[in-house]
């Protein structure tokens, strides 16, 4: 039996799997200094049966006259919080002075540390343990972080990243990607997709927004998986502008998805904000808890949260769903 349901829960599905456990946050501490980084191999999202979706993507226009939003939402990520420390109001973080990145784009020394980096260009990862923290990395149409190893245990954290709004692909080019790495206090906007997690990944305390290209056919996702062991997503605010298509996107396109825990997430905007998918393969085991959507009313981009609803199901196993709110007024959000 599949489910499908949007905002307010029509159909119910009898196989839902046990509640995964929330893990305590992961912190790992002591990597060892050095400078490094490379031109990542871009993957293309697949398509997204977005239920419904228009065939063009419509956008609204951010608070703030069109660029990146500039209100912030009480408890949840902003610019004073995310990105590289330098001296908003607000930010409680010792304040750094970028200095210009000039070591290797390709990383294959285990335990570098890239700390208080200007960056421009994209950065693969070839090692374990790498660190990039308290830095700015800008690309144009490619990649900014490429890992492809389950066990690579990247750490990105206090860190902007930002896509300039030039990616010029059809299906999104995500900035972050693919796996074994953990996200923290991270900034990152301007491409068609912001986050791929397609194996092993955790990204906590970070604002993921404003995805956007050069052209209007893309379909645009902040986080997306299409396979994966092992995904959390916490504490982090999630905005998309556009009528479609997610702020996250769950959907087992290349391999089974399990073992997923998004909570205490703000999610605005996308055609649905939340997709929980069965495709070529099945998803399974996962929680959504304490999570907060914002709609029109409260200041969000669309009336329903998304701008069809704030979620979407068409699986066989659906995840726990529990204490899922309306920001403005606390109401709950029914499965």
């Amino acid at each position: 039996m599949v489910a499908l349901l949007a905002v307010g829960g029509v159909t119910m599905c009898g196989n839902r799997p046990d509640p995964v456990a929330q893990p305590a946050a992961t912190a790992t501490d002591a990597v060892p200094p050095a400078e490094a980084a490379a031109e990542p191999a871009v993957s293309t999202p697949a398509s997204i049966p977005a239920s419904p979706s228009p065939g063009k993507s419509g956008t609204a226009t951010p608070p703030g006259a069109g660029g990146p939003p500039t209100y912030t939402v009480a408890g949840f990520p902003a610019a004073h919080n995310t990105g590289h420390p330098h001296g908003l109001p607000g930010d409680t973080r010792k304040a750094v002075t970028l200095t210009p990145y000039s070591g290797p784009m390709t990383i294959t020394a285990s335990g570098t540390v890239i700390d208080g980096k200007d960056i421009n260009g994209h950065l693969e990862i070839r090692a374990k343990n790498v660190t990039i923290r308290n830095s700015r990395i800008r690309v144009a149409n490619v990649q900014a972080v490429t890992s492809t190893a389950d066990d690579a245990n990247l750490r990105i954290e206090d860190t902007e990243i930002d896509g300039q709004a030039l990616d010029a692909s059809t299906g999104g080019i995500a900035l972050i990607g693919r796996t074994g790495f953990t996200l923290l206090r991270v900034n990152a906007h301007g491409s068609g997709d912001i986050l791929r997690i397609d194996g092993v990944g955790t990204v906590q305390d970070s604002w993921l927004h404003d995805p956007r290209g050069t052209g209007s056919a893309q379909h645009n996702d902040v986080i997306q998986s299409t396979n994966a062991t092992y995904v959390r997503i916490l504490h982090n605010r999630l905005e998309n502008q556009h009528t479609q298509t997610s702020c996250i996107l769950l959907k087992a396109d290349i391999g089974p998805i399990s073992d997923v825990v998004v909570d205490s997430n703000l999610m605005n905007g996308g055609g649905y904000s939340f997709y929980w998918y069965d495709a070529k393969y099945k998803i399974s085991n996962g929680k959504v808890t304490n999570n907060k959507f914002m709609r029109a009313a409260g200041g969000g981009y669309w009336p329903k949260g998304g701008y069809h609803g704030t979620q979407a199901f068409s699986a066989t196993a659906l995840p726990q769903w529990s204490n899922n709110t309306w920001n403005d007024n606390g109401q709950q959000i029914s499965m």
